[in-house]
């Protein structure tokens, strides 16, 4: 996740390393499918699309393109040699050339990285320079696994000892719960990449300790991006690891039931709002703001929420953001009644149901915030490839860092780590252009296999 961005161009899109030369505008009446559309005439926000720079693939798309935009923009088509026949193609249809024009390196355990013998790696300076600018990123990165894989394992194993110390009727430890909360704030400051990595490291058997945890990190983080001060994110923190503390009240067989929950079993999970925000009040020693946020998270601006059914303003803003973070971690995990969706679609989710569901200004700054491929995703390319991302960008969120591990067949191969962002320069072939997200677990990918 990175820093807010404006991100002003044409339409407010993320592709914005292609020149004004570069685009031919087209009306919407006259798209056609397969055609890459780079930029809308509008801000992206004010969409369905959550990215910019994606190939049309479905009616679907067409159709809300048709409903929200009057024109688009597409890369302009190279010319052609007069009075030579050429076999006709679809617009877009280039994106899916191969050819490797760019720079891969190899991962290795001891952090460093080597140039692949079976990869054609460009001699020029320039591309010299992107091998050592790659490499040092790489590094970094790799390096601050490490301590966030530390703090987040340590998180986790105190979380389950407040979890059950809930469960059991004992005393909350809250000094315990603002130590994880601590080390999180840390390990995000130092480097936002590397925790929300270790946020997308899901088990099904292990889902409320670890859900607990990781929206503290994705609240941690969408406080960063909202420039709220080192002790606001503390705060923000502790109310997304505790948000879910009444949970352990609830009846195991409707908390863990893997089909819909009748009235009143739906009923009895409601109340897990009321149990929580009585432990913290009885505990003593949480903030208010917590307090706050174990009752009312589940409330709605448009007032179909629960316990009060509370209305716009009257929920807190720190209830408001947890709400936000608390659903779009569950959308992209694996629970016993519902399978985990992609980052991508749990995004479309929460920007169809902002000012209803979710608050619209939080919501849409979310979406800026997590960006489409957070760290971690696992993205397949137009070339076939398959890939985690390790690292995005502010301005460029659509073209990150990743970690091939798939090739095109989808077979297993050695890391390699590849700047998404050299497709933009013609350094890397647009074949590396990310296709689609796909969900955690995809084609075998376990993310603990790729982490130091």
């Amino acid at each position: 996740m990175e820093d807010s961005s404006n991100g002003e161009s044409r339409g407010g899109g993320p592709v914005q390393n292609i020149k004004r030369g570069d685009l031919e505008r087209v009306d919407v009446s006259d798209i056609e499918m397969g055609m890459f559309i780079a930029e809308l005439d509008r801000p992206w926000l004010e969409t369905p699309f959550l990215l910019q720079g994606f190939e049309l693939r479905d009616e679907d798309d067409l159709e809300n393109l048709k409903k929200y935009c009057q024109h688009i923009y597409i890369p302009r088509q190279p010319e052609v040699i007069k009075d030579k026949p050429r076999a006709r193609t679809r617009r877009g249809q280039r994106l899916l050339n191969t050819e490797n024009k760019g720079t891969l390196l190899k991962v290795s355990s001891s952090l460093t990285t080597q140039p692949q013998k079976h990869r054609i790696v460009s001699s020029d300076l320039k591309s010299k320079a992107n091998i050592i600018k790659q490499n040092e990123r790489l590094v970094a990165v790799r390096k601050e696994h490490k301590i966030a894989k530390k703090a987040y394992s340590k998180g986790k194993t105190n979380i389950n000892q407040i979890l059950s110390s809930a469960r059991f009727g004992q005393m909350l430890n809250t000094v315990t719960a603002e130590g994880i909360v601590s080390g999180c704030v840390d390990s995000m400051l130092q480097n936002p990449d590397a925790m929300l990595w270790m946020s997308k490291m899901k088990h099904e058997d292990e889902y409320t300790a670890e859900h607990c945890l990781n929206v503290c990190v994705l609240a941690i983080a969408f406080g960063r991006h909202l420039n709220f001060s080192k002790g606001k994110l503390q705060i923000l923190g502790l109310c997304g690891l505790l948000h879910d503390v009444g949970k352990m009240r609830t009846p195991d067989e409707i908390l863990n039931k893997p089909s819909s929950l009748t009235d009143e079993e739906f009923d009895i999970m409601k109340g897990h709002t009321i149990e929580g925000y009585q432990l913290l009040v009885e505990e003593g020693g949480a903030p208010y703001q917590a307090i706050d946020v174990a009752l009312n998270h589940h409330e709605r601006p448009d007032g179909k929420g629960y316990p009060n059914g509370l209305i716009g303003k009257d929920i807190s803003a720190y209830s408001r953001i947890i709400a936000i973070v608390d659903a779009y971690d569950a959308m992209t995990s694996n629970r016993c009644y519902s399978r985990a969706v992609s980052p991508v679609e749990a995004q479309r989710i929460i920007f169809r149901n902002r000012g209803s569901q979710f608050d619209e200004k939080y919501a849409l700054s979310f979406l800026q915030a997590i960006g489409p491929y957070p760290p971690g995703t696992v993205v397949e390319l137009h070339n076939g490839m398959v890939g985690i991302v390790l690292s995005g960008r502010r301005k460029i969120r659509h073209l990150p860092m990743a970690i091939l591990v798939r090739n095109a067949e989808k077979e297993e191969i050695d890391e390699s780590a590849v700047d998404l962002s050299l497709t933009s320069s013609g350094e890397l072939d647009r074949g590396y252009l990310i296709r689609c997200s796909l969900k955690d677990g995809a084609f075998g990918i376990k993310l603990e296999e790729h982490t130091i």
